[in-house]
């Protein structure tokens, strides 16, 4: 960590990501509140989160385009696109516009799935492989850990002054981080033009094939196909839970949806300890084995909902945010680590769509399903899948020999 922290490109880079993570994290809370505050329907809180997911089915065209531009100027196009979706939210007056709460939300799935792949790749032409886990366990960090302030200030100012001040507060964000991302020119970036893959364009199938280079790699690397399905299993029992929480903090607590930036914040918390360890963890004992240890963790966090106090959510969001950057970050580690540069789009977007999409699935389900089913089953439930998938990860990893040495290069495409 300390040797990551002398990189002074990555310090500033970092920098900027943080403040943009703190707006994303202001906004994205509240976007759910006020849907449930405006309609009063657990559901329909519930479609804010799907619709954040849902640019999962244009994964390969956003992973080709990522992996066609230089990934620092991409990240600036986007920041600035994004900042002015999010302050379209300053037309919304009445439960008429809605809708464009929807758009604004879908949109800005778009906008992180652009900018997490080109963060991903930028990140991995500035740093060294060994260093890959650490970096990535910061931001993981302060991505989860900044729920304790985040939630807590957004659903401060939406209570205070409504949803145009925390979309105020987000647009600033993305402009901070462009202003940043402006001052970091002398960063190693893709060097590849765009003309090669004009030229191969008009070679029969090859740009199906530059589409689907990233979720081939993926599947044909057995170390990356293990861990990668093991982590959309989980998400797909963790997505059933995202309607049952307003129905946790609202039957089982007594308590108004505005509670669960509380209880984010105890996740955050665990967050902040889970992604300045999980780097250690990796270099010690593996991608795989960390990502196991992380849905156990999960799994325990899951079951103290059960129990519906104060007390036990609370500690239970303390244990699942632990766990979220240990996964997560294992995950997105190792697919890094054993792609190539030209891929690197195409691969994080992939593993996105590969993890995302039974999430958006199993969200759907649950948003129907909690009108009918009480919400300790629905934790319960997805307790149980994160424990089978932690003894998934442990068994396949005896059964295959564990990859070593140089990353398996693919096709830069």
């Amino acid at each position: 960590m300390r040797r990551l922290l002398r990189d002074r490109q990555f310090v500033l880079l970092f920098f900027g990501q943080a403040v943009n993570m703190f707006g994303d994290r202001a906004l994205l809370i509240v976007l759910a509140i006020f849907v449930k505050d405006l309609t009063g329907s657990d559901s329909m809180a519930g479609v804010v989160l799907v619709l954040l997911s849902l640019p999962s089915f244009v994964a390969p065209l956003t992973g080709l385009l990522v992996d066609r531009f230089p990934r620092r100027a991409t990240m600036i196009v986007n920041d600035l696109v994004a900042a002015v979706l999010v302050l379209s939210l300053l037309l919304v007056r009445h439960p008429g516009d809605l809708w464009i709460v929807f758009v604004v939300t879908f949109g800005y799935g778009v906008s992180n799935q652009v900018f997490n792949a080109a963060r991903g790749g930028l990140v991995h032409s500035m740093l060294p492989s060994e260093l890959l886990g650490d970096a990535n366990g910061l931001f993981g960090s302060f991505s989860q850990g900044l729920r304790i302030v985040g939630p807590l200030l957004g659903a401060a100012l939406f209570t205070a002054m409504g949803l145009s001040a925390v979309a105020v507060l987000d647009a600033g964000t993305f402009l901070v981080s462009v202003l940043v991302l402006l001052a970091l020119r002398r960063a190693p970036d893709l060097t590849r033009s765009g003309e090669r893959g004009r030229e191969g364009g008009r070679e029969p199938g090859r740009l199906t094939r530059d589409l689907t280079a990233g979720i081939r790699h993926i599947l044909r690397d057995a170390e990356l196909r293990s861990g990668v399905v093991a982590l959309g299993l989980a998400l797909g029992a963790a997505g059933l839970i995202n309607s049952a929480m307003f129905a946790a903090v609202d039957q089982g607590l007594n308590r108004p949806p505005a509670f669960i930036g509380v209880i984010a914040a105890f996740e955050g918390g665990g967050a902040i300890v889970g992604g300045l360890i999980t780097g250690t963890l990796i270099r010690r004992y593996g991608e795989q084995r960390t990502a196991a240890v992380g849905f156990a963790s999960s799994a325990f966090g899951l079951l103290l909902v059960i129990p519906t106090s104060v007390v036990s959510v609370c500690v239970s969001g303390v244990f699942v945010g632990l766990s979220i950057p240990m996964f997560m970050v294992a995950t997105t580690t190792l697919v890094q680590r054993r792609t190539g540069a030209g891929l690197q789009g195409r691969a994080l977007t992939a593993m996105d769509a590969l993890i995302d999409l039974p999430f958006v699935a199993s969200m759907a389900v649950g948003a129907f399903a909690i009108r009918f089913v009480e919400f300790r089953f629905v934790y319960a439930f997805s307790a149980v899948a994160f424990a089978a998938v932690a003894a998934y990860v442990l068994l396949s990893r005896r059964g295959s020999p564990v990859a070593a040495g140089e990353p398996e290069r693919a096709e830069a495409g």
